[in-house]
């Protein structure tokens, strides 16, 4: 019988489990997979901490948009602890002041009482694939999900991305399987940004999926299952 794989999950801004919990149902019964709750700290490095003191001493880590973001950091803090990557949708470059600029907006709208209007008035339009919009159930649960963490959390975890190191130079560091997945009509974390991954992380593993958007784990699960279950069997991990 296989030894149980520890799969650590980090949801992006404003998700938690929900974000992962269709693929969870497509994986071996060898795949533990559990999704971390980032808490109140307002910096990568503290949220990485965090992550570690509550992990197993060996896991594979996932991460999907700001969750991916902080994937590099706890690489750099434990790269001995993380014996395979999962990227997702996400960005290994610093913030740009022109998207902290943008997101201070919404976390200001958060404070002032609109909090639980910025998720379907103003995010759904980027975060999924146009042909999803009409799609209630998946409209709902997103909604869901973002008043699930709630204006603290929001606030926190904006000063954290807005503040983050650049994951850049670390790339050619990771010698650990690497699989990268994004939408292909991702308007948050293009392309782009997942080639530039690819060409430095050395055994990598790249998928783009077609009529998706950002929040690939909710659009395809099953495609992003598929994927995942491919590269476990292909880096025996």
């Amino acid at each position: 019988m296989k030894p149980e794989v520890p799969l650590l999950w980090l949801p992006g801004l404003l998700c938690d489990e929900a974000l992962f919990q269709d693929v969870n149902k497509e994986l071996p019964d060898w795949v533990a997979p559990f999704t971390c709750d980032l808490g109140t700290d307002t910096s990568m490095q503290a949220l990485a901490s965090k992550v570690l003191e509550n992990a197993p001493e060996s896991f594979v880590l996932g991460g999907l948009s700001m969750g991916g973001i902080l994937a590099f950091e706890v690489f750099r803090q434990a790269p001995q602890r993380v014996k395979g990557l999962i990227l997702m949708d996400t960005n290994s470059a610093d913030e740009k002041p022109d998207v902290s600029e943008k997101r201070n907006a919404l976390v200001d709208k958060a404070k002032a009482g609109e909090f639980e209007s910025i998720t379907p008035d103003i995010l759904m339009s980027v975060l999924i694939h146009p042909n999803q919009l009409a799609n209630q159930e998946l409209t709902q649960r997103i909604t869901q999900m973002a008043n699930n963490i709630g204006v603290e959390r929001f606030e926190a975890h904006a000063q954290a991305l807005a503040t983050r190191p650049d994951a850049r130079p670390l790339l050619a560091d990771i010698q650990v399987p690497t699989l990268i997945i994004t939408g292909k009509d991702d308007l948050l974390c293009p392309i782009d940004n997942h080639l530039l991954m690819a060409k430095h992380i050395k055994q990598v593993s790249l998928h783009v999926i077609p009529d998706c958007g950002h929040l690939s784990t909710m659009e395809h699960p099953k495609i992003v299952a598929q994927h995942i279950r491919s590269w476990f069997e292909a880096s025996q991990l």
